[in-house]
């Protein structure tokens, strides 16, 4: 018996240029010989890591930039899986003004409110999966009076007493991860000591904007996720354990590009936290 001869395979030049197209599809977008843009910042210069944090986080100019986030709030106990209680949404608007010695103080307005994990329907009540009692719903409006300080030579919040001698200089706070035509922002909400709460903060935009001189700010995308205790609502507080928020957020040009629902209720029951700006 002979084996069948394979009949042996040609490429036309149509089949390898589309080959080539695919390749280029396929290649990450990395390096300068690639870049449709000129890097105008260096991120190791104390200075200009300032102006771009400022850049990814709000806008360079004292302008509201509204941030919409959504996600789900984790119970963590000891010894057991996280267990899903809540999904949020809600608005963070901030804006940084800067000062005559070149810092910024960074103003924030935040209300959030409560949904069902399954239904998304907003909450009135809650039937607790951790306690078993129904719990009356409260949205969550922050009203902290104090602001955020940020200047080369660290970040804290303006009610924090300790100097900035006692913080690590901005440069070292902050996390640059960069791949393709994209650029992630990794850093930690700065809160005065022994507050039991933390905040890793990461945020995605593109190159191009953030080393664009003529934009003052980048339309970021962004993962925060939030470690705090139980919400007072909850009635949890002699109870071990803590909650995880995570969910992704947006940042606008405007409020009015906000859900309807959201943008109805702030109107109707929040219309202070519909603006960032002092006084």
């Amino acid at each position: 018996m002979t084996k069948a001869t394979r009949p042996e395979r040609t490429l036309s030049r149509r089949a390898f240029t589309g080959s080539l197209a695919l390749a280029a599809l396929a290649t990450p977008f990395s390096g300068t010989a690639r870049e449709k843009f000129r890097r105008t910042l260096d991120l190791n210069d104390p200075q200009d890591n300032l102006t771009a944090m400022v850049k990814m986080r709000a806008s360079l100019e004292a302008v509201d930039c509204p941030h919409w986030y959504f996600g789900t709030i984790y119970a963590v106990l000891p010894g057991k899986a996280p267990i899903p209680m809540v999904d949020y949404e809600g608005s963070e608007i901030d804006c940084y003004e800067k000062q005559p010695d070149g810092s910024y103080r960074a103003y924030s307005a935040t209300v959030s409110f409560f949904r069902d994990t399954k239904t998304r329907k907003r909450l009135d009540t809650f039937e607790n999966p951790v306690t078993g009692k129904t719990n009356v719903v409260r949205p969550n409006s922050i009203s902290v009076k104090a602001h955020y300080i940020y200047s080369v030579d660290g970040a804290k919040r303006s009610d924090d007493t300790r100097p900035f001698s006692e913080f690590p200089p901005l440069i070292e706070q902050t996390k640059w991860t960069e791949s393709g035509e994209h650029i992630w922002l990794t850093m930690n909400r700065p809160y005065p000591a022994g507050l039991p709460m933390g905040e890793d903060q990461t945020g995605r935009g593109l190159l191009r904007e953030l080393h664009d001189r003529d934009t003052a700010k980048v339309y970021t995308t962004a993962n925060p996720t939030y470690i705090a205790p139980w919400l007072s609502w909850m009635d949890m507080k002699d109870h071990p354990g803590h909650t995880v928020w995570a969910g992704p957020a947006r940042k606008l040009d405007s409020v009015k590009q906000y859900p309807r629902e959201l943008l109805d209720f702030m109107e109707q029951n929040y219309p202070h936290k519909l603006t960032a700006k002092p006084g």
